[in-house]
This record gives C-alpha cells, structure tokens and sequence, in this order.
C-alpha cells in the first residue's frame, strides 16, 4: 500500500482524470439525438437570431405568401433592377402618353383632334400656310413696305373653290353676286382675318381674340373664336412672329 500511494501522485490523478474526461466525451458525442426529436416547443423564445441562419438559407419557398408586404421593405431599398418589368400593366391613363408624341413638335403641330397650335418665324417676305381644311386654309404672311413705310404681320384668309365666305378683318359674307364671296382670286389685301403693323424697324407684339372664321362651299372651315393669335413684328429675333390656335370645323 505504502508503495502504491508513493506513486499515487497527483499527475497521476489528473491523468487519469483527463483519459476518462476524453473517453465520456466521446462516447456522448457518439450518441446521436432522434430524429425530429427537437421541435418548436423545446426552442426558446427569440432563440434563433439572424446571426444563426446560414446565408441565402431563407429561398422563396420557405416565406408564406403574403408574408412580405410594403411595410417589410425598406423605403428607397428598391430599384429598377429589382422589379421584373413583364409583372407590370400599363399605369391607368398613361396608355394617353403613346398618342402625344406630336404634342411639341416644332413649326405647325396638330395636338389634338381638330385643333393646330403653332409657332411660325418669318423674314419679310415669306409667307407659310398655318392650317388647311377642305378648300379653305389660313396663311401667315411678313411684309415690309420699303422706303420708310410699313412693317407688317397678317393672316390670309384663303379658298382653293369659289363661293367660299370668311369673318375677320375683311369679310366675306355671301350675297346674290359672286363678288359678294371669297374666291381664288380675291386680292390679298381684301381677305385679311388679322392684322399687324408699325414703322419700318420699330417692335410691336399683339394678341387678336375672337377674331373669325373662313367657310369652304364644301362645309369644312377654320376658325380661331376660342382662341387667339398673337402677331408680332422685328420682336424675338424674327421680322414676323405668328403664334397661336385654330380649330378645324366641319
């Protein structure tokens, strides 16, 4: 016995100690849990953090439908790269926007039905049609009269048919005599709707509302008494500037 405790020493003890630490441990790791046998119940509230979920372990087909709504998302989290294009209608009323792409083209634009907005810059002595319909049309014309006379800007009333009648500056109003209506040949200076003028170099810009109408034989005319032209002269960089919006009747 004397001998045995003499080599009872204390590595021995913690030795031995450790050898059967290592074997338990072993053979505990080496019994293995039931299968399913941990469920919801024996995990802890709050147990599983984000911290313990493997990355990109979470697909689509483990979140419940409906389960992300537009309060789970972070405000501006979302780009365009995100979003799957063919899932999308067309926005309501946006499906308009494919018919404006003529809303702003320069020169002479038909914008709606019916109706022509322009802006028109001439040189004296230029003239350019504005708007036609049937027989009839309207037709800005630049004029200077040289040697210290007149600048002028006007609209033409004009007729392709005979018989035609217009209101403006210069009416045509029918009667029992040809020469009662507006024709082809009636000379420029009897078959203005609006008219502008000031001294040779001078700027002037005016707005003429409600001013009249020029009527084909074949029923189809224009006119501006909803709207208005303005005629301006050596103003903007232009000898004559016509702007403004005539509507097509009949």
């Amino acid at each position: 016995m004397k001998q045995i405790r003499k080599r009872f020493t204390y590595a021995n003890v913690m030795s031995s100690i450790a050898v059967f630490l290592v074997l338990g441990g072993a053979a505990f790791a080496a019994a293995k849990l039931p299968k399913n046998s941990v469920g919801s119940k024996q995990l802890k509230n709050n147990a599983v953090v984000t911290s313990k979920i493997k990355k990109n372990a979470v697909t689509a087909a483990k979140i419940k439908a409906g389960a992300v709504d537009g309060s789970k998302v972070k405000d501006g989290s979302l780009t365009g790269a995100d979003i799957n294009l063919g899932t999308l209608g067309t926005v309501p009323a946006a499906d308009k926007a494919n018919t404006a792409g003529t809303a702003n083209t320069a020169g002479t634009a038909s914008n709606l039905s019916g109706q022509t907005s322009f802006v028109v810059r001439l040189a004296f002595g230029q003239s350019q049609t504005l708007a036609s319909n049937g027989a009839v049309s309207l037709v800005a014309d630049c004029l200077r009269e040289g040697g210290g006379g007149e600048d002028i800007a006007r609209v033409l009333e004009q007729t392709t048919v005979n018989g035609a009648v217009a209101g403006g500056s210069d009416d045509w109003e029918g009667g029992s005599e040809p020469a009662d209506f507006l024709n082809v040949d009636t000379p420029p200076d009897e078959r203005e709707l609006v008219y502008n003028e000031i001294g040779e170099g001078e700027t002037y810009v005016e707005s003429y509302i409600d001013q009249g109408f020029v009527l084909g034989p074949d029923g189809k005319g224009l006119t501006t008494n909803s709207e208005g032209i303005a005629l301006g002269l050596n103003y903007a960089g232009s000898n004559c500037i016509f702007a403004g919006v005539i509507n097509a009747v009949g």
